[in-house]
């Protein structure tokens, strides 16, 4: 079980007013309010950052990098959690990294927000520059994912979306389409030679589209010329921590990192 750093705990709930306030709803953050992001803040940015962190730590395991910098695009981001969690795996992981360049998208305002102030905390704790750059757009479906080509002038080593596709699934932004397909489609030509891109999201069965996740996920990448270097065991993967609020605290969510084919 991991516990979330005493720095974190206390800056997210002390300082900001996160709240823990778990919901088994299928939920759409970006149209919340700055309350309602509070309690996102308390109750899934330290699940967030669990994941990533403890997938990316054993990802990066025996691994090494030849150059000092290193380029993120979060879709979704969110407040933040999963950034932070990938950002600590590789300053842990690798240390030569001297630079971290993040692209960070989401439509959420108040999110957004919350994400800068935690990741400026977070750049006082670690020794690596930190070159942020916040992107506050809403997709509201397919035809406004060239918005991103605007915004994705580079490309990028890494790319991330955590639990953010399935709000436009709940949210049906992409009519009857499947969002990880078209999501996918558009972001993995943005991945550097040798980068990769990791898609994760709740397991659950969605409502809206009567399917669970991990078949939607798994039938939309099927349809990209892309490749599937390794993805969770079984269903979901079940993670455990404990913070401030929560002494013992549990997430489950379906991933897989991929790649470009050739």
């Amino acid at each position: 079980m991991l516990t979330l750093p005493t720095w974190l705990d206390r800056f997210i709930f002390e300082e900001l007013g996160a709240k823990y306030c778990p919901s088994n709803s299928d939920m759409t953050v970006i149209d919340w309010d700055k309350s309602d992001v509070l309690n996102y803040l308390g109750t899934y940015f330290p699940r967030s950052y669990t994941e990533s962190y403890i997938i990316f730590k054993k990802y990066f395991k025996g691994k090494t990098i030849s150059k000092d910098e290193i380029s993120i695009f979060d879709f979704g981001c969110g407040t933040g959690g999963e950034i932070i969690g990938l950002i600590t795996a590789l300053c842990e992981s690798f240390n030569n990294l001297k630079k971290i360049r993040i692209t960070a998208l989401d439509g959420n305002q108040h999110a957004l927000r919350l994400y800068e102030q935690v990741l400026a905390k977070f750049q006082s704790q670690i020794n690596i520059q930190i070159e942020n750059r916040p992107a506050l757009i809403e997709i509201d479906d397919f035809y406004d994912l060239h918005i991103l080509e605007t915004i994705l002038s580079t490309q990028y080593d890494i790319i991330i979306s955590f639990k953010a596709i399935c709000e436009f699934v709940t949210k049906e932004r992409f009519e009857q389409d499947n969002p990880y397909e078209h999501i996918t489609k558009v972001l993995l030509p943005k991945l550097q030679n040798g980068g990769f891109m990791f898609l994760a999201d709740v397991s659950t069965y969605n409502g809206v589209s009567q399917e669970w996740l991990p078949k939607m996920m798994d039938k939309g990448l099927h349809q990209i010329d892309c490749k599937v270097v390794t993805k969770n065991s079984g269903y979901n993967e079940l993670f455990t921590l404990s913070h401030s609020q929560r002494g013992y605290d549990r997430s489950k969510i379906t991933w897989r990192l991929i790649k470009k084919s050739n």
